[in-house]
């Protein structure tokens, strides 16, 4: 009796132990089933992100593509206006942003369908916003440096390719593309200059160069920061500086408060487009208009 109940102890530890193994076996099919179908899903889901890359991918070419195109289109209808037109016709203001002159130059250019040049200084973070404005309206953003006080600016060729490479650096931050584009302060043929430092202007033309910028001056001057009083005077001054046959660069200034330059702002477009000009922003493919060095 007692080799009976013993014999049947030793079985049932047996088929428990079958079932324990059974168990463990289907737990590690289970298992191995979970991983299996984790790994499955990990890789559907790695070759869907891939696939979405490449779509996205191919989804900026596109749109790349289909941009650079239209830009070509623009640039050909440009080039027949050209052409075709009595000569062109650069607006450019220097000076700016500034919250009284700025915003409201470039009100009067939407309205005109007319793109300009401006040639900025050092701006607040409450005037950046202008920056965003005039990138946003596909204006040109150019330098005038960061600082125009000539005493800093020409002290030496190292002092004033600083003073272009911070404003530079500042318009990047603001609108993410750097700026080649320059005009120096006072312009290149400046003779204040040579008080600070002998010989500097005559150094810098060529540096600028040398460095990728291309810099700008003017042949037709509003003098709105000169002797030009009235909103008349600086009509007058920028239609009889305008020759037909020749890329026109007209210095006109976005410093604050300038609204006799504002005021005549849309009648010198309305001359202009009335004799047959057109109006174009500077790029860097615009040939330059130089100066003579006097320093």
């Amino acid at each position: 009796m007692e080799y009976y109940v013993g014999e049947k102890k030793l079985n049932y530890k047996r088929v428990l132990i079958v079932i324990i193994m059974i168990i463990i076996i289907l737990l590690l099919i289970i298992f191995g089933i979970v991983i299996a179908q984790n790994h499955k899903a990990k890789k559907i889901s790695l070759e869907a992100q891939k696939r979405a890359e490449e779509e996205e991918e191919i989804m900026k070419i596109a749109i790349e593509t289909q941009k650079k195109e239209e830009e070509e289109r623009q640039r050909q209808k440009e080039k027949e206006e050209e052409a075709n037109a009595t000569g062109i016709i650069y607006l450019t203001f220097d000076d700016g942003p500034t919250a009284s002159s700025t915003p409201i130059i470039m009100d009067i250019l939407k309205n005109r369908g007319v793109k300009a040049t401006f040639f900025v200084l050092h701006y607040s973070d409450e005037n950046e916003q202008y920056i965003k404005r005039e990138k946003e309206e596909s204006h040109t953003i150019a330098l005038h440096g960061y600082s125009h006080t000539y005493s800093e600016v020409y002290q030496s060729a190292d002092a004033c390719m600083e003073n272009f490479k911070k404003i530079g650096n500042q318009v990047y931050q603001t609108t993410g593309e750097q700026s080649k584009i320059i005009r120096f302060p006072g312009g290149s043929s400046n003779t204040i200059s040579k008080k600070y430092c002998e010989g500097v202007m005559t150094e810098l033309v060529t540096r600028v160069i040398n460095e990728g910028y291309r810099y700008f001056d003017w042949n037709v001057d509003s003098d709105d920061a000169g002797h030009a009083k009235t909103s008349e005077d600086i009509y007058n001054n920028v239609i009889s500086g305008i020759k037909p046959g020749r890329n026109n660069v007209v210095l006109m200034h976005d410093f604050a408060e300038n609204y006799k330059t504002i005021d005549a702002l849309d009648s010198i477009i309305t001359w202009g487009l009335e004799q047959g000009y057109v109006f174009r922003k500077i790029t860097e493919e615009t040939p330059m208009v130089k100066h003579g060095v006097n320093n």
